[in-house]
């Protein structure tokens, strides 16, 4: 059984790509994710140099606009092929239906000739919110061509049950993003889950529970930390790498 941890980057931190690839690697991952932006040969240069992989590009959203979303898939695409990318993470701004179906097609479609996949995110904040309704999207988009991102925060805050994650097939999730979170301050989810997010272990979720029901049934792959942060942004960098490593690391051995 294995499993990779990896650090889904805080864009809003403004840390340059090679100071970050340094703190990664030293305090323990082994993949990085990038944004489109940062995702060219001479990122995947720096990622090498750093002994770190890229395991997944951000981020697709898909909504109704099929001009605007084939656009976005497209250089999406091209990132993931630059740095050499598994997967591209995409969120939904419109549901699966009978006219996003084929949408969705077209898109893991792109991915596919640039040796990716789509890593279908559900969000109780977007319009696929659970993960039954992230493996209908996984079904649309074509054998073989997208799994389940299944983030923590997203099935805790979200719609998905425990029922939910024994079930899934472990072959149909592309990845964990692995995070925790406080009670919440207010009403307002959107600045609860980009602001308040914190350290594995230092809020209220049973990430204990979450972690024991994939391993004991045998899955193995790769968990990002995602912890978006007002409060964790302003801590030195090597600092919060170092916490987002061994804080992940005790729940997934």
């Amino acid at each position: 059984m294995t499993i990779e941890f990896a650090l889904t980057p805080d864009t809003r931190r403004g840390t340059g790509l090679v100071e970050l690839v340094a703190a990664v690697g030293d305090a323990g991952f082994t993949a990085l994710g990038l944004h489109a932006w940062h995702s060219d040969a001479a990122a995947a240069r720096v990622l090498a140099a750093g002994g770190l992989r890229c395991h997944e590009v951000l981020a697709l959203v898909l909504s109704a606009d099929e001009e605007a979303t084939l656009a976005q898939a497209g250089r999406l695409a091209e990132a993931a092929a630059a740095v050499g990318a598994p997967w591209v993470l995409t969120t939904f701004a419109s549901p699966l239906d009978a006219a996003t179906g084929p949408l969705i097609a077209r898109c893991a479609a792109m991915f596919a000739e640039s040796g990716a996949r789509m890593a279908v995110e559900f969000s109780p904040l977007g319009a696929v919110t659970s993960l039954p309704a992230a493996l209908a999207v996984v079904e649309a988009a074509g054998a073989g061509r997208a799994g389940v991102l299944v983030d923590t925060w997203h099935f805790f805050r979200g719609d998905s049950t425990w029922a939910d994650l024994e079930r899934v097939p472990l072959d149909a999730i592309a990845y964990v993003q692995f995070d925790d979170a406080p009670p919440p301050a207010s009403d307002d989810a959107m600045h609860e889950t980009m602001h308040r997010r914190v350290m594995p272990g230092d809020g209220e979720f049973a990430l204990e529970r979450f972690a024991s029901t994939l391993l004991d049934r045998g899955w193995s792959g790769v968990v990002s930390v995602e912890v978006l942060s007002t409060e964790l942004r302003e801590t030195p960098l090597r600092d919060f790498t170092d916490t987002a490593y061994t804080s992940t690391a005790r729940y997934w051995h």
